[in-house]
């Protein structure tokens, strides 16, 4: 689950709850047991022990994937409650009578002010942060001129990190946007938009890195060029609708046909291309056996089509153009010779 990729925001937000939620909880439980057996405070006691309850029923309607929205609201303003009451009664009670340290109260506020941002955004996040800091640093400041210098300084060192921290959180969530959606530009830099297999960008990179390979250190390879026999015929007959849904089909049926080694890409139109390790014969057997799928098979739409196919191997001496030639001239040869069959030029 750590390194889990995550397809959206939400995801990525509940998980980071599933995690989150039973560490308060148990911190809770304890701080609720530790208020139980001085008993000093029952407005602190009922709020430890309801924010407890609404917690354990939170985490089970986030693993269940339920009312995320509501669970997400609700807590906020649960935990809002929380975090104020705990600071005015810190500043009463404690600071103000007792002296000292606001203590572990610091120690939980990063995590405030990050769920804070996680439920609300960047905007909204960022205006309700600084309404409670606001609201925490009038309190204080009612009572600066009774406390002691150990508690001006916990105040203080308080009020610092807390405006630095909605600070920090504020960027981060910027930053985190800026790489999601370069990410995602990345993404559909290489990715053919309907096949959602690698496109003519990410081929040609591919290609260089394996030509570099050939020439440095005499790593051949073979690629395996293939398109579908006929497929304006497809179009004209059934629409480009079902082409488009062909193209789709035969992207998925050659992707589960080849290993985890083999690269497949969309060159162009009803052009694939196949990039493999696998040499000479081996290379032949596996675009005939590629062949063959596509002859089985049956397209939604369009019933049974063929592709022909051209193979070559990698020369130390190749340069994509060069290498793509004789694979292209393959192609052609098999089309030539009747479709539906495979062609390997040396």
């Amino acid at each position: 689950m750590f390194f889990k990729q995550f397809e959206s925001l939400d995801e990525l937000k509940r998980s980071v709850y599933l995690w989150v939620v039973p560490c308060i909880f148990i911190a809770l439980i304890l701080n609720t047991l530790m208020q139980n057996v001085d008993v000093e405070n029952k407005l602190n006691f009922i709020i430890n022990s309801t924010l407890t309850v609404w917690f354990v029923i939170s985490w089970i309607l986030l693993y269940k994937n339920r009312f995320i929205r509501f669970i997400e609201y609700s807590n906020l303003i649960l935990i809002s409650v929380y975090h104020v009451t705990t600071f005015f009664d810190a500043v009463h009670n404690y600071l103000n009578q007792i002296g000292g340290s606001l203590g572990d109260f610091i120690v939980w506020m990063p995590i405030y002010f990050m769920f804070v941002f996680l439920t609300l955004g960047i905007k909204r996040g960022f205006y309700f942060s600084i309404g409670i800091f606001a609201i925490t640093l009038t309190d204080g400041m009612m009572y600066m001129n009774r406390l002691s210098l150990m508690s001006i300084d916990s105040l203080f060192q308080y009020y610092f990190a807390s405006f630095v921290y909605i600070i920090v959180f504020l960027y981060a969530q910027h930053m985190f946007k800026s790489c999601a959606k370069v990410e995602m530009f990345k993404k559909y830099a290489y990715v053919d938009a309907l096949t959602g297999i690698a496109n003519r960008h990410q081929i040609d990179e591919w290609l260089e890195n394996k030509l570099n390979d050939c020439k440095e250190m005499h790593m051949s390879f073979s690629i395996i060029f293939f398109d579908i026999d006929h497929f304006k015929t497809v179009n004209d007959l059934y629409g480009h609708k079902i082409g488009d849904s062909v193209l789709k089909e035969l992207a998925k049926l050659i992707q589960i046909n080849l290993t985890n080694r083999d690269l497949l890409g969309r060159w162009g139109g009803e052009e694939f291309i196949v990039i493999t390790d696998v040499l000479g014969k081996d290379a032949e057997r596996l675009a005939e056996l590629l062949r063959e799928k596509v002859q089985e098979h049956i397209f939604n739409g369009a019933g049974r089509l063929t592709a022909s196919f051209g193979v070559t191997q990698s020369h130390t001496d190749d340069t994509i153009d060069s290498l793509l030639s004789r694979a292209d001239e393959g192609l052609y040869q098999s089309k030539n010779c009747g479709r539906n069959m495979v062609s390997t030029i040396c």
